[in-house]
């Protein structure tokens, strides 16, 4: 059984031959255009400028540098992206060069989601002040940021044939959401099951990508379908959502990365602790897979060792 007959056996819910080493059995590839990913400074096709922080190795909005105050007339000061205007064929053959379709599963990270997306243009303040200010033009807003979302779906099955979209956006920190769970349902759930359906509409697993304490959607994820769930920090009560969800949906993270995994001078031995940890507590009866995004290189490549170690007997 190769990497990709075993991690589809987690998807399925079915028992795998070894935990699923996301760090090596999947190809991961950005969605173009929705970010800069360049050094320096440059503008995603949204218009936003993004700059380049070397100790983050990623890039991060510019500060000051926001398109619009508020979503007033927001039609005529943001332009949705014309997906036509752009070659495909061209990017999606240097963007998948190199993958091994054959024994490895390939995932796109579909970035910035409606909440991003109006954040990125606005700001942090003014996006969740837009909520109260101009409800229905957030709502106009998100609605076309969605099907924008929904076009580029179809164009990364056709072009780029991925097995599954990661799809982005943030809604919380360590402690709390960043809204209320009434104002979640009311603006950003009609959008996400939308973006559910046209994911599985192309044959491809949806799994929602949303950092910070986001415990309380949970419940309403798994009951829209979605297939499976990362980074899924540890501040979410991980145990317990495998506890109750754990036979419907795959759990994809779950490791304590800011206490432990990036503390500031965390030794070889904390980390592969944390890993065993977290893999003894998850990864029981499958529907797992190891992986966390994690900037600095030496702990990554100390977690992705430790995952391949632990994880190769785990079911034996």
């Amino acid at each position: 059984m190769n990497a990709r007959e075993n991690m589809l056996r987690a998807y399925r819910h079915e028992l795998p031959e070894y935990v699923p080493n996301g760090f090596t059995d999947l190809d991961i590839m950005d969605s173009f255009g929705e970010r800069y990913f360049g050094e320096g400074t440059g503008d995603d096709w949204f218009g936003v400028n993004w700059t380049y922080t070397p100790k983050l190795h990623s890039q991060t909005e510019t500060p000051g540098q926001e398109l619009v105050e508020d979503l007033t007339d927001w039609q005529e000061k943001i332009k949705i992206p014309n997906l036509d205007a752009y070659d495909w064929e061209k990017i999606a053959a240097e963007a998948t060069a190199g993958w091994d379709r054959v024994n490895r599963m390939s995932l796109c990270m579909l970035l910035n989601g409606p909440f991003e997306r109006m954040m990125s243009l606005m700001g942090f303040e003014n996006a969740l002040c837009a909520f109260y200010e101009t409800p229905d033009e957030v709502k106009d807003f998100f609605e076309a940021v969605t099907e924008h979302k929904c076009r580029y779906i179809h164009i990364l099955k056709k072009y780029f044939n991925l097995d599954i979209i990661a799809f982005h956006d943030d809604w919380g920190n360590n402690q709390n959401m960043f809204f209320s769970m009434d104002m979640w349902k009311e603006f950003l759930k009609p959008c996400i099951q939308k973006v559910i359906d046209a994911v599985h509409a192309e044959g491809m697993i949806f799994e929602m990508h949303s950092c910070g304490y986001i415990r309380p959607t949970i419940p309403e994820l798994v009951e829209m379908g979605i297939d499976s769930i990362q980074p899924l920090q540890y501040c979410n009560g991980v145990d317990e959502i495998k506890t109750q969800y754990g036979d419907r949906i795959l759990l994809s993270g779950g490791f304590n990365t800011q206490e432990v995994l990036e503390k500031p001078g965390a030794s070889e031995e904390e980390i592969r602790t944390e890993v065993r940890r977290t893999m003894d507590s998850l990864g029981k009866d499958g529907g797992y897979c190891a992986l966390v995004p994690i900037i600095d290189d030496r702990v990554r490549g100390i977690v992705a060792d430790e995952v391949a170690r632990y994880g190769k007997d785990f079911y034996r």
